[in-house]
């Protein structure tokens, strides 16, 4: 079994920050003057001042702000057409000698589920683990750092697949997911730069490059 990340893994660049502004284009032109706050919001979090769970939520409220489901659904399929172009050249042969060796391939990704969903069905892959947002507000876990991983240990679980009998790479381009990738029996670290594939290294992941 293989699992990948989302943001800066399968795809360039991140996909929360470009979706709320895709989003405000399409749902109220307006919003896009509430950038700045968003900026700030962005610089509570690096400060700890907001965890990102809550992040996430205030971004979705000040962005979107609330907006029937089914319109929601429909931006949220409308960017994952336009943002699946993003795919690395790399992460697309992965994938592809993922299919001719027969592994099973999961997305496991602090996306929303939203939106993940419709990028994971473009990619051809039918199961994904992501953050989930609730139409009415309740603020769920961000699927991000150890809550991933025990997310993916539930999905395993669910799926009566033990772990022992399973040999499972991890493949992602972020150091917060250093449980999962200490977990995994082979770790792939996704970067392009020379220094933090050291890093990566020293942890005892394989760095890839992607981006070619």
């Amino acid at each position: 079994m293989t699992i990948y990340d989302l943001d800066g893994t399968l795809l360039s660049g991140s996909t929360f920050t470009p979706f709320l502004i895709f989003g405000a284009r399409r749902l109220a032109l307006w919003r896009l003057l509430l950038l700045p706050v968003w900026i700030a919001l962005m610089i509570g979090h690096k400060l700890g001042l907001i965890d990102r769970t809550t992040l996430k939520h205030r971004g979705m409220r000040l962005m979107l702000g609330r907006p029937l489901p089914e319109t929601l659904a429909r931006v949220a399929r409308a960017f994952a057409e336009v943002r699946v172009a993003r795919l690395h050249p790399g992460a697309r042969r992965a994938m592809e000698a993922d299919a001719r060796e027969g592994r099973r391939v999961v997305i496991a990704t602090a996306a929303y589920l939203l939106y993940a969903e419709h990028i994971a069905r473009l990619l051809d892959v039918e199961e994904i683990i992501a953050s989930h947002w609730a139409i009415e507000g309740e603020m769920q876990p961000n699927c991000y750092g150890p809550e991933k991983l025990a997310r993916v240990q539930v999905w395993l679980a669910e799926r009566g697949i033990a772990r022992g009998e399973l040999h499972l790479r991890f493949v992602s381009d972020s150091f917060a997911d250093a449980p999962l990738l200490d977990w995994a029996d082979e770790s792939w670290f996704v970067t392009s730069r020379a220094g933090v594939a050291r890093r990566a290294q020293a942890r005892g992941w394989q760095p890839v490059n992607f981006s070619r």
